[in-house]
Protein backbone atom coordinates (compact mmCIF):
# COMPACT_ATOMS: atom_id res chain seq x y z
CA UNK A 1 0.00 0.00 0.00
CA UNK A 2 2.76 2.66 1.09
CA UNK A 3 4.28 1.57 -2.59
CA UNK A 4 0.98 2.17 -4.58
CA UNK A 5 0.64 5.68 -2.35
CA UNK A 6 4.45 6.76 -3.19
CA UNK A 7 3.88 6.01 -6.89
CA UNK A 8 0.72 8.02 -6.86
CA UNK A 9 2.55 10.73 -5.34
CA UNK A 10 5.26 10.64 -7.89
CA UNK A 11 3.12 10.73 -10.70
CA UNK A 12 1.64 13.62 -9.57
CA UNK A 13 4.74 15.95 -8.84
CA UNK A 14 6.03 14.79 -12.00
CA UNK A 15 2.61 16.21 -13.56
CA UNK A 16 2.34 19.29 -12.39
CA UNK A 17 6.24 19.48 -13.17
CA UNK A 18 4.85 19.08 -16.95
CA UNK A 19 2.39 21.32 -16.31
CA UNK A 20 4.38 24.42 -15.12
CA UNK A 21 7.91 23.91 -17.17
CA UNK A 22 6.47 22.25 -20.07
CA UNK A 23 3.28 24.00 -21.12
CA UNK A 24 3.39 24.07 -24.50
CA UNK A 25 3.89 20.29 -25.02
CA UNK A 26 1.85 19.49 -21.99
CA UNK A 27 -1.40 21.19 -23.67
CA UNK A 28 -0.54 19.89 -27.00
CA UNK A 29 -1.42 16.62 -25.95
CA UNK A 30 -4.49 17.76 -24.04
CA UNK A 31 -6.00 18.21 -27.55
CA UNK A 32 -6.40 22.09 -27.28
CA UNK A 33 -3.34 25.15 -27.21
CA UNK A 34 -3.56 28.67 -25.89
CA UNK A 35 -3.14 31.85 -27.08
CA UNK A 36 -0.46 33.71 -25.06
CA UNK A 37 -0.52 37.75 -24.81
CA UNK A 38 3.34 37.82 -23.97
CA UNK A 39 4.17 41.27 -22.63
CA UNK A 40 7.71 42.06 -23.83
CA UNK A 41 8.86 45.41 -22.25
CA UNK A 42 9.23 48.12 -23.96
CA UNK A 43 12.90 47.99 -25.11
CA UNK A 44 13.59 44.36 -26.21
CA UNK A 45 15.00 41.55 -24.20
CA UNK A 46 16.75 43.41 -21.69
CA UNK A 47 13.55 44.88 -20.04
CA UNK A 48 11.43 41.82 -20.98
CA UNK A 49 10.84 39.11 -17.61
CA UNK A 50 12.32 36.31 -18.04
CA UNK A 51 8.68 34.34 -17.99
CA UNK A 52 8.26 36.49 -20.77
CA UNK A 53 11.13 35.14 -22.81
CA UNK A 54 10.94 31.74 -21.70
CA UNK A 55 7.00 32.00 -22.93
CA UNK A 56 8.38 32.96 -26.72
CA UNK A 57 10.87 29.77 -26.20
CA UNK A 58 8.19 27.65 -25.54
CA UNK A 59 5.61 28.42 -28.44
CA UNK A 60 5.00 26.77 -31.57
CA UNK A 61 4.13 30.25 -33.77
CA UNK A 62 4.96 33.84 -33.34
CA UNK A 63 2.52 36.76 -33.90
CA UNK A 64 4.82 39.60 -34.20
CA UNK A 65 5.65 43.07 -36.18
CA UNK A 66 8.78 42.84 -37.68
CA UNK A 67 10.84 44.74 -35.08
CA UNK A 68 9.81 42.21 -32.31
CA UNK A 69 10.86 39.45 -34.93
CA UNK A 70 14.47 41.32 -35.19
CA UNK A 71 14.33 41.98 -31.44
CA UNK A 72 13.38 38.23 -29.92
CA UNK A 73 15.34 36.61 -32.93
CA UNK A 74 17.19 34.12 -30.22
CA UNK A 75 13.87 33.38 -28.83
CA UNK A 76 11.97 32.82 -31.33
CA UNK A 77 14.05 31.14 -33.61
CA UNK A 78 13.08 29.41 -36.38
CA UNK A 79 9.44 29.23 -35.05
CA UNK A 80 6.96 30.04 -37.93
CA UNK A 81 5.57 33.70 -37.57
CA UNK A 82 1.55 33.88 -38.99
CA UNK A 83 1.29 37.38 -39.07
CA UNK A 84 2.21 40.94 -38.24
CA UNK A 85 -0.54 41.74 -35.79
CA UNK A 86 -0.54 45.45 -36.70
CA UNK A 87 -0.60 45.59 -40.46
CA UNK A 88 -4.05 47.07 -41.26
CA UNK A 89 -4.39 48.23 -37.56
CA UNK A 90 -2.97 51.63 -38.18
CA UNK A 91 -3.14 52.44 -41.75
CA UNK A 92 -5.24 51.97 -45.01
CA UNK A 93 -3.94 51.33 -48.05
CA UNK A 94 -0.38 52.78 -47.36
CA UNK A 95 -2.03 55.40 -45.78
CA UNK A 96 -1.78 56.27 -41.40
CA UNK A 97 -5.11 56.41 -40.04
CA UNK A 98 -4.65 60.01 -39.34
CA UNK A 99 -4.20 60.70 -42.93
CA UNK A 100 -7.25 59.26 -43.69
CA UNK A 101 -10.41 61.30 -45.82
CA UNK A 102 -13.81 60.63 -43.86
CA UNK A 103 -14.48 58.40 -46.73
CA UNK A 104 -11.73 56.12 -46.14
CA UNK A 105 -12.37 56.30 -42.27
CA UNK A 106 -15.56 53.98 -43.07
CA UNK A 107 -13.78 52.03 -45.24
CA UNK A 108 -10.87 51.93 -42.78
CA UNK A 109 -13.10 50.69 -39.42
CA UNK A 110 -14.74 47.81 -41.84
CA UNK A 111 -11.58 46.73 -42.85
CA UNK A 112 -9.85 46.70 -40.03
CA UNK A 113 -12.85 44.56 -38.87
CA UNK A 114 -12.49 42.20 -41.54
CA UNK A 115 -8.62 41.70 -40.87
CA UNK A 116 -9.28 41.03 -37.19
CA UNK A 117 -11.97 38.41 -37.77
CA UNK A 118 -10.14 36.68 -40.33
CA UNK A 119 -6.90 36.43 -37.64
CA UNK A 120 -8.65 35.71 -35.07
CA UNK A 121 -10.57 32.49 -36.94
CA UNK A 122 -6.54 31.50 -38.32
CA UNK A 123 -5.12 31.68 -34.37
CA UNK A 124 -8.47 29.38 -33.44
CA UNK A 125 -8.14 26.57 -36.07
CA UNK A 126 -4.46 26.61 -35.04
CA UNK A 127 -5.57 26.05 -31.06
CA UNK A 128 -7.77 23.36 -32.15
CA UNK A 129 -5.21 21.55 -33.77
CA UNK A 130 -3.23 21.71 -29.92
CA UNK A 131 -1.47 24.44 -31.03
CA UNK A 132 0.25 27.41 -28.87
CA UNK A 133 0.00 30.79 -30.35
CA UNK A 134 1.75 33.83 -28.89
CA UNK A 135 1.61 37.66 -29.81
CA UNK A 136 4.41 39.62 -28.82
CA UNK A 137 2.90 42.91 -27.10
CA UNK A 138 5.22 46.22 -26.35
CA UNK A 139 4.98 47.16 -22.43
CA UNK A 140 1.95 45.82 -20.26
CA UNK A 141 -0.49 44.10 -22.82
CA UNK A 142 -3.00 45.62 -20.64
CA UNK A 143 -2.36 48.97 -20.41
CA UNK A 144 -2.79 50.69 -24.00
CA UNK A 145 -1.93 47.24 -24.87
CA UNK A 146 -3.56 46.95 -28.73
CA UNK A 147 -3.23 43.21 -28.46
CA UNK A 148 -7.16 43.68 -26.77
CA UNK A 149 -8.37 43.93 -30.31
CA UNK A 150 -7.93 40.12 -30.75
CA UNK A 151 -8.19 39.25 -26.97
CA UNK A 152 -11.67 40.27 -26.54
CA UNK A 153 -12.59 37.64 -29.35
CA UNK A 154 -11.30 34.53 -27.54
CA UNK A 155 -12.80 32.42 -24.41
CA UNK A 156 -10.89 33.74 -21.79
CA UNK A 157 -10.66 29.90 -20.69
CA UNK A 158 -8.27 30.30 -24.31
CA UNK A 159 -6.40 33.27 -23.26
CA UNK A 160 -2.85 33.46 -21.28
CA UNK A 161 -1.54 36.96 -20.30
CA UNK A 162 1.95 37.25 -19.31
CA UNK A 163 2.58 40.89 -17.85
CA UNK A 164 5.53 42.82 -18.92
CA UNK A 165 7.20 46.05 -17.90
CA UNK A 166 5.40 49.06 -19.01
CA UNK A 167 7.26 52.20 -20.15
CA UNK A 168 5.73 53.96 -17.71
CA UNK A 169 8.26 52.30 -15.50
CA UNK A 170 10.94 52.45 -17.50
CA UNK A 171 10.38 56.52 -17.80
CA UNK A 172 10.31 56.75 -13.89
CA UNK A 173 13.46 54.94 -13.15
CA UNK A 174 14.79 57.69 -15.66
CA UNK A 175 13.59 60.52 -13.68
CA UNK A 176 14.45 58.90 -10.11
CA UNK A 177 11.42 60.43 -8.11
CA UNK A 178 8.31 58.94 -6.18
CA UNK A 179 5.37 59.87 -8.07
CA UNK A 180 3.49 59.17 -5.02
CA UNK A 181 3.83 59.60 -2.30
CA UNK A 182 4.81 63.24 -3.28
CA UNK A 183 3.90 66.05 -1.55
CA UNK A 184 0.37 66.22 -1.24
CA UNK A 185 -0.95 64.49 -4.79
CA UNK A 186 -3.16 61.56 -3.68
CA UNK A 187 -3.32 59.90 -6.87
CA UNK A 188 -1.08 58.99 -10.07
CA UNK A 189 -3.50 58.87 -13.36
CA UNK A 190 -2.35 57.22 -16.37
CA UNK A 191 -4.12 58.30 -19.46
CA UNK A 192 -4.20 60.06 -22.87
CA UNK A 193 -5.21 63.65 -23.60
CA UNK A 194 -8.14 62.21 -26.10
CA UNK A 195 -9.54 60.36 -23.10
CA UNK A 196 -8.94 62.61 -20.41
CA UNK A 197 -10.58 65.16 -22.70
CA UNK A 198 -11.56 64.41 -26.07
CA UNK A 199 -9.55 64.27 -29.83
CA UNK A 200 -9.60 67.89 -29.95
CA UNK A 201 -8.85 68.61 -26.54
CA UNK A 202 -12.52 70.92 -26.14
CA UNK A 203 -14.33 69.15 -23.27
CA UNK A 204 -11.78 70.71 -20.57
CA UNK A 205 -14.43 69.89 -17.71
CA UNK A 206 -12.64 67.61 -16.60
CA UNK A 207 -9.28 69.48 -16.61
CA UNK A 208 -11.00 71.88 -12.96
CA UNK A 209 -11.77 69.01 -11.06
CA UNK A 210 -8.67 67.57 -11.72
CA UNK A 211 -7.16 70.81 -10.57
CA UNK A 212 -8.40 71.02 -7.16
CA UNK A 213 -5.94 67.86 -6.25
CA UNK A 214 -3.06 68.55 -8.42
CA UNK A 215 -2.12 64.88 -8.99
CA UNK A 216 0.34 63.13 -10.60
CA UNK A 217 -0.56 62.60 -14.43
CA UNK A 218 1.70 60.58 -16.97
CA UNK A 219 -0.11 61.27 -20.38
CA UNK A 220 0.51 58.61 -23.13
CA UNK A 221 0.31 59.93 -26.95
CA UNK A 222 0.44 63.55 -25.92
CA UNK A 223 2.71 64.93 -28.12
CA UNK A 224 1.20 65.16 -31.59
CA UNK A 225 0.11 68.82 -30.57
CA UNK A 226 1.98 69.93 -27.45
CA UNK A 227 1.38 73.59 -28.16
CA UNK A 228 -2.48 73.38 -27.93
CA UNK A 229 -2.13 70.56 -25.19
CA UNK A 230 -0.07 73.03 -22.53
CA UNK A 231 -2.26 75.64 -24.02
CA UNK A 232 -5.18 73.99 -22.77
CA UNK A 233 -4.01 72.77 -19.42
CA UNK A 234 -2.48 76.32 -18.55
CA UNK A 235 -6.31 77.27 -18.26
CA UNK A 236 -5.98 75.43 -15.35
CA UNK A 237 -2.72 74.55 -13.55
CA UNK A 238 -0.32 77.07 -12.37
CA UNK A 239 2.57 78.03 -14.91
CA UNK A 240 5.13 76.76 -12.63
CA UNK A 241 4.04 73.01 -12.76
CA UNK A 242 7.01 71.18 -13.48
CA UNK A 243 7.04 68.78 -16.38
CA UNK A 244 9.30 66.02 -18.15
CA UNK A 245 9.21 63.87 -21.19
CA UNK A 246 10.81 60.86 -20.99
CA UNK A 247 11.55 60.01 -24.91
CA UNK A 248 12.00 56.11 -25.94
CA UNK A 249 11.99 55.14 -22.57
CA UNK A 250 13.74 51.90 -21.59
CA UNK A 251 16.07 52.52 -24.62
CA UNK A 252 19.49 52.73 -23.58
CA UNK A 253 20.79 54.32 -26.75
CA UNK A 254 18.25 56.48 -27.21
CA UNK A 255 16.25 57.20 -23.65
CA UNK A 256 16.47 61.03 -23.28
CA UNK A 257 15.10 63.78 -21.19
CA UNK A 258 13.31 67.18 -21.95
CA UNK A 259 11.98 69.11 -18.62
CA UNK A 260 9.86 72.19 -18.29
CA UNK A 261 6.88 73.68 -16.77
CA UNK A 262 3.29 74.37 -17.57
CA UNK A 263 4.60 77.44 -19.44
CA UNK A 264 7.19 76.77 -21.16
CA UNK A 265 6.73 72.98 -22.01
CA UNK A 266 4.35 73.20 -25.07
CA UNK A 267 7.26 75.20 -26.88
CA UNK A 268 9.64 72.90 -25.88
CA UNK A 269 8.51 70.04 -27.33
CA UNK A 270 7.37 71.81 -30.19
CA UNK A 271 10.39 71.98 -31.71
CA UNK A 272 11.51 68.48 -30.98
CA UNK A 273 10.93 65.75 -33.93
CA UNK A 274 9.41 63.32 -31.98
CA UNK A 275 5.52 63.01 -31.83
CA UNK A 276 5.15 59.32 -30.79
CA UNK A 277 7.62 57.73 -28.34
CA UNK A 278 7.57 59.78 -25.71
CA UNK A 279 5.98 59.90 -22.41
CA UNK A 280 4.49 63.01 -20.49
CA UNK A 281 4.59 63.63 -16.31
CA UNK A 282 3.21 66.44 -15.01
CA UNK A 283 3.26 67.03 -11.03
CA UNK A 284 4.78 68.42 -8.18
CA UNK A 285 6.65 64.76 -7.98
CA UNK A 286 9.18 66.51 -10.47
CA UNK A 287 11.35 68.91 -7.72
CA UNK A 288 12.74 68.63 -4.45
CA UNK A 289 12.29 65.91 -2.05
CA UNK A 290 8.65 64.46 -2.99
CA UNK A 291 8.60 61.08 -1.15
CA UNK A 292 10.36 63.23 2.40
CA UNK A 293 7.41 65.69 2.23
CA UNK A 294 5.08 63.91 1.84
CA UNK A 295 5.90 61.40 4.78
CA UNK A 296 7.54 63.93 7.42
CA UNK A 297 5.40 65.54 9.86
Amino acid sequence: MKRIERFFSIAIFVAVVVVFVFPSQTIAAWGRGHFYIIGTGPAGPQTATLQALNTIKQMDIIVAPEQHIKLFAEYIGDKPVLFNPWKGFWDYKGKGYRELTDKEIVKFKVERIRLRNERVEQIKRLLGEGKNVGILDSGNPCLFGPSHWYIEEFDPADLVIIPGMGCDAAAMAALGKSTIPAYNARFVMQTAPKFLMDQAMKDTEILKDLGKYQPTMILYMALRNPKKLFAVLGETFPSDMPCAVVFWAGHPDRQRIIRGTVADMGEKLSKDKERFMGLLFIGRFLEGKPYAAAVNP
